[in-house]
C-alpha cells in the first residue's frame, strides 16, 4: 500500500502539479468539484482518519465498544471499500464533514495534497509491524462504525484514486481552460 499511496503522489504532482490557480479553481458547472476541490477533499477526510490513526502510532488506541461486534468492522469495511472504489460508477453525495472548500483553492493544494499523503505513508511505516486487521478504527462519521486499520488504509488509496480519476476527467473537460 506504501508503494501506491507513493504512486498517487508521483501521478498528482505530474497530472496537476503545473496547473495555474485559475485552472485548479475551475469547475465544469455549478454543481461539480474543481480539481482542487477534489483535492482539498481528499486531505479533510484524511485528516479526519488521522486522529485515530496517529493514536494506534502512539500506542494509545484502545479498540472501542462498538469494533467489538463480530464481523461489523469486516463489513463495514467493505462496504465503504466498494462505495469509494474508483470502479463505481455511481455518483456519490458526500457527508457535510468531508465537503472541500467553496471558495477559491490555493494554487498549492497539489504541494499540500502531496504533503498531506506523506503522512499517510508514515503512518502505514509506523505501524507496519502491528496486525493491522485485529485494530479497529471509528470512521470520521461516527463511534459506532468501526473498520479495521488495514480497511482504512485501503479505503483511502480507494478514496484517493477515485478522486484523483474525476479530478482527471475535468482536465480532460473539452472546455477546460488551456
Amino acid at each position: 500500500m506504501i508503494s501506491e499511496a507513493e504512486k498517487i503522489i508521483e501521478e498528482t504532482k505530474e497530472t496537476f502539479g503545473n496547473l495555474s490557480g485559475e485552472q485548479l479553481n475551475w469547475k465544469p458547472n455549478a454543481n461539480e468539484w474543481s480539481i482542487g476541490q477534489c483535492f482539498d477533499h481528499l486531505i479533510t477526510t484524511n485528516n479526519l482518519y488521522y486522529e485515530p490513526i496517529q493514536k494506534v502510532a502512539d500506542g494509545t488506541h484502545v479498540n472501542n465498544w462498538y469494533s467489538l461486534v463480530p464481523l461489523l468492522p469486516t463489513l463495514n469495511g467493505l462496504i465503504l471499500k466498494k462505495l469509494v472504489s474508483p470502479e463505481t460508477a455511481r455518483k456519490m453525495k458526500t457527508f457535510k464533514i468531508f465537503e472541500p472548500a467553496t471558495s477559491d483553492i490555493s494554487g498549492t493544494i497539489i504541494e499540500d495534497f502531496s504533503e498531506n499523503q506523506e503522512k499517510l505513508i508514515s503512518f502505514m511505516d509506523t505501524t507496519k509491524d502491528l496486525d493491522w486487521d485485529k485494530i479497529k478504527i471509528p470512521e470520521p462519521i461516527g463511534k459506532a462504525v468501526n473498520i479495521t486499520l488495514k480497511d482504512a488504509f485501503e479505503v483511502t488509496i480507494l478514496h484517493e484514486r477515485r478522486h484523483f480519476n474525476q479530478a482527471k476527467r475535468v482536465l480532460e473537460a473539452k472546455e477546460f481552460p488551456k
